[in-house]
């Protein structure tokens, strides 16, 4: 797995920072001709050599500055395949909800003018599909570029938003960065840099800047708090791995963000004897424990409110604190950690229902975290289907083990990371499915039955003109199936 450590240069005088500028201005004008010419047709080998030329590059230089315009263009590409999509389900959604007669014919109005937005925005990004080409990219971003159109920062200001990076890939045969290499004197780490100026032999004048490689050591008992980068990267060095390093200026400081490879911990907590099933939510995390033949051992949940509100760093930092206590959980239980594998479509504007619950989601930065968490630490990580999760714990386990729908969920997942079915029980097929049905429900598959049996518990709802929860269902679940 590729670990990204933010280091900064300190103790720089300005000589070294006008070097470090220059650098980078030549750099960044190489990638944006790069870019240019790529988009013309240019063949890479030649522009290689074109580049190295034209800037006074060395041939590592000219090939980073080419490769980093390529990816550019290729991540450009991806973006429209996402944004044509993400809008193109928003045209059909909105389609199938003006179908429904039951519309008042202002919600009709709303829906067609919603409708007409998202159909020019699906025409725009269809064009560029079917042509094959990119949207203008603006080096140095569009909001800086529109503030200076406007005037409010000036030329100078402009100019390092579009120059302030430099990048160099890591070689395996180089032992690591061979224009941008971390060494260590006298305890001390340096970031040696192959500068653009030229000795007499035509090699590379290197200096060294001082380069602070974080650890954040706390102040009672001067142990590490949180991860030791530092430490994990020297662990790299030892091995001699490549690491790709990006100088990147910002607000007159300069940043070298370290990307390396990081070795897996050895799995010490298994599946084999006990699972612990996660059910993620946008305040915390249901944790169900089972047994490896599947009967519920134990749950909790690890809630903090604050992750509805607050703050990017401080939302960031509380994940980091749950995960922790979700692994440290397994850890102490010995036990491996089973997810669903969630993927989210950007409908917020559509489905109104999730919208609210979305805007401010946690739930790919919670299980982002988990799995990288089990893997620093020893833990198996397993990932199972979601589909059905949320209405087989709900219908078939919370009354049974009085679990809230949540910790039912996670009961679910970490079934289903051993394998198992879960089968509709005999008082649910009985009350909710017809005579007429039973054939065709048993046999179709696992889960249309469970979707049959969602249907029929909502049309039973429905009947008492009431909205279906699972604290409602919980609560008259043996009067609607008439069994009180």
């Amino acid at each position: 797995m590729r670990t990204t450590m933010k280091a900064i240069l300190t103790d720089l005088t300005n000589e070294q920072k006008a070097l470090l500028d220059h650098m980078m201005l030549v750099f960044c004008t190489a990638i944006r001709y790069s870019f240019k010419r790529q988009l013309e047709g240019k063949d890479i080998g030649d522009l290689e050599k074109i580049v190295a030329h034209k800037y006074n590059l060395n041939s590592r230089q000219a090939k980073d500055a080419v490769e980093s315009a390529r990816q550019t263009i290729a991540s450009q590409h991806e973006l429209v395949k996402l944004h044509h999509g993400n809008n193109s389900k928003k045209v059909e959604n909105l389609i199938k909800k003006l179908k429904n007669p039951k519309l008042s014919e202002r919600k009709i109005k709303t829906l067609r003018s919603k409708l007409a937005k998202r159909q020019r925005k699906l025409d725009y990004w269809t064009a560029f599909l079917t042509t094959k080409t990119i949207p203008p990219v603006t080096f140095g971003t569009k909001k800086m570029f529109l503030r200076r159109c406007k005037g409010l920062i000036t030329k100078k200001e402009w100019s390092d938003c579009r120059n302030n990076r430099y990048y160099s890939r890591g070689d395996k045969s180089k032992c690591g960065n061979p224009n941008l290499r971390v060494v260590f004197k006298d305890g001390l780490s340096f970031l040696e840099i192959s500068t653009l100026e030229k000795t007499v032999n035509n090699r590379a004048v290197k200096i060294l800047l001082p380069v602070y490689l974080p650890q954040k050591l706390s102040k009672k008992t001067g142990k590490v708090n949180g991860v030791h980068y530092r430490k994990l990267f020297m662990d790299s060095l030892e091995r001699r791995e490549a690491y790709q390093v990006e100088l990147i200026r910002s607000e007159g400081k300069y940043y070298a963000h370290i990307t390396f490879k990081e070795l897996e911990a050895r799995v010490i907590y298994t599946g084999h004897l006990n699972m612990m099933g996660t059910e993620t939510n946008s305040d915390g995390f249901a944790l169900t424990k089972i047994n490896n033949i599947g009967n519920y051992q134990g749950h909790t949940y690890l809630k903090q409110h604050e992750l509805t509100f607050c703050r990017s760093n401080r939302r960031t930092n509380l994940c980091g604190e749950l995960v922790k206590q979700a692994v440290d959980t397994a850890k102490a239980k010995h036990c491996g950690i089973a997810a669903a594998d969630l993927k989210f479509k950007n409908d917020i504007d559509v489905s109104r229902k999730l919208s609210s619950g979305t805007n401010q989601c946690v739930y790919s930065k919670l299980l982002t975290m988990l799995e990288r968490n089990c893997w620093r630490n020893g833990v198996e990580f397993v990932k199972v289907k979601p589909q059905y999760t949320g209405k087989i714990g709900l219908y078939k386990y919370c009354h049974q083990y009085g679990l809230d729908v949540h910790n039912g969920t996670a009961l679910v997942i970490a079934r289903r990371s051993y394998g198992f079915k879960e089968t509709v029980p005999k008082l649910l097929r009985e009350n909710l499915v017809s005579l007429d049905k039973v054939t065709i429900f048993n046999q179709t598959n696992e889960w249309g039955q469970w979707s049959e049996i969602s249907k029929q518990v909502n049309k039973l709802f429905k009947k008492g003109k009431e909205v279906n929860t699972p604290g409602l269902w919980l609560v008259r679940r043996k009067l609607l199936l008439g069994i009180a």
